[in-house]
């Protein structure tokens, strides 16, 4: 009987496939993206309609409502205990940045994104996981009302139970805990490490559950590393809370990351994008005092947030990072653990090393994502071919994700140069502009220099073929990567 079955069912998941065709051709996407789901989907149409439901759909459609009207009542809060500045008062406060500064904040502003430029802040730049996540426990002892903590990774290994005790004790001494964490990064974390939190007065959520797999889009994950004490001091940037990032070992020495201590009004803009994702799953639209003190002058540095999500079409951070590239005049330095840019981006390095800026890109020697370092390597030739440095850095995986334009102003966050970061994943990176900060990231740059391996044109382009046909397969499936 399943015999004669098996000819319609073949069939029938044709039909299927095909049917798929018409959603593949609503999301507008790049062209390359449109073309790749649907030879996917006619040509192997079981596992490309698969694929396609849990990997293809890369916006939030009915939770995307749910989600901005949580966001519009913490954004009106945002905006009357802080005020929302004018397009007048904005070109006003960017009187004091240099030209690319100026030009950079400004596109920002006018994004549309719910955090705004924000001065007089203090940052610590962390060039390394280990001083990061001690700095994080640090702040987590000395608590004294709220930890708000908000990761895309968090391992059931010795740096993440040390770090899920430090926040336990937090919450014995009544101090309020809040837990967010991606199901899908968290998968492996057996339910049983969460208990102690949970009896000691915390609250912990899945961000997109895997149990809600049939109403909700897989595809779509938060890869944010926030953390907020006390709504006075915030960390932000690569570092996810695991041994790889903070132990290492002499066969596997620790991943080399960056992340920033912010203290300053710029501390607000980090809760609300925590709050936003909180509301998000919880659907409580509760926005308290206690999490918005009021900010007390820290620094000299200016910060704007820029949170971005396939809640928001926008795509913010990709856009930032390309005024980021086009205004330069003196330098673009960029480290990056997974490259895959979309062809403006690739322009826009392009352009900015034919221009006579310094571009020069960090990447890693040995990556654990290999389709994706493949698909990153077959952009090599035409960046090299425009005068673009390619480095790939060799002691350990590079996890960083920073830009360093010019002199003053930099980028530091949770988004890789890679299509998942710029449509797919919920991500937050900070724009600063400070000369400490600038100065401290190019100091930690020189030294990824110091230790990577320049790829050079002559020899990239005399590699093996099978290399070659590697990365051109690769390539092929990135938009889908």
């Amino acid at each position: 009987m399943w015999e004669q079955l098996l000819p319609y069912a073949g069939v029938a998941v044709e039909v299927f496939a095909f049917a798929l065709v018409p959603l593949v051709l609503l999301r507008r996407r790049e062209p390359a993206s449109t073309i790749a789901w649907i030879l996917t989907l006619l040509f192997l149409p079981g596992v490309g309609a698969a694929l396609f439901l849990l990997h293809g759909r890369d916006r939030l459609r009915w939770p995307a409502r749910r989600k901005r009207a949580a966001d519009s009542v913490l954004t009106a809060r945002l905006r009357a205990a802080r005020g929302r500045p004018s397009r007048l008062d904005i070109e006003q406060e960017l009187g004091g940045l240099g030209a690319t500064a100026r030009r950079i904040f400004r596109v920002c502003a006018g994004l549309g994104i719910t955090t705004e430029l924000t001065h007089d802040n203090s940052v610590e730049l962390f060039a390394d996981g280990r001083s990061a996540v001690a700095a994080m426990e640090r702040a987590i002892d000395e608590a004294e009302r709220s930890v708000l903590v908000e990761s895309y990774l968090v391992r059931d290994d010795e740096t993440g139970r040390c770090f899920r005790d430090k926040l336990v004790a937090a919450a014995q001494r009544g101090v309020e805990v809040r837990l967010l964490v991606d199901a899908y990064g968290c998968f492996w974390i057996p339910k049983r490490w969460y208990a102690p939190l949970r009896r000691a007065g915390a609250r912990v959520v899945e961000f997109l559950p895997l149990s809600q797999a049939l109403r909700l889009p897989m595809n779509l994950r938060n890869h944010r590393k926030v953390l907020v004490v006390d709504g006075q001091i915030a960390f932000t940037g690569g570092v996810n809370i695991g041994d790889e990032y903070t132990a290492g070992t002499h066969r596997q020495p620790a991943w080399r990351d960056t992340h920033v201590c912010i203290w300053g009004p710029a501390v607000a803009s980090l809760t609300s994008v925590f709050l936003r994702d909180w509301h998000f799953m919880t659907g409580q639209r509760e926005v308290e005092e206690r999490f918005f003190p009021a900010p007390e002058p820290a620094g000299d540095a200016n910060i704007a947030v820029v949170p971005s999500g396939p809640d928001n079409p926008i795509e913010a951070i990709h856009r930032t990072f390309f005024i980021a590239i086009v205004s330069a005049q003196r330098r673009v330095w960029i480290t990056t653990p997974y490259f895959v840019p979309d062809r403006s981006l690739t322009v826009a390095l392009e352009t900015a090393a034919l221009r006579g800026v310094d571009v020069k890109i960090i990447l890693p020697r040995r990556s654990n994502h290999k389709v994706t370092h493949w698909a990153g390597r077959s952009w090599y030739s035409e960046l090299l071919e425009a005068g673009v440095g390619i480095y790939e850095y060799e002691p350990a995986m590079i996890h960083a994700k920073t830009m360093l334009v010019d002199a003053h102003v930099a980028l530091v966050g949770s988004a890789n140069m890679d299509l998942r970061s710029f449509r797919l994943n919920f991500e937050v990176h900070t724009l600063l502009h400070d000369q400490v900060v600038a100065d401290a990231l190019e100091q930690s740059f020189e030294r990824d220099l110091a230790a990577s391996h320049r790829i050079d044109l002559d020899e990239w382009r005399s590699r093996r073929w099978l290399a070659k046909v590697g990365e051109g397969a690769a390539r092929l499936v990135s938009p889908i990567l």
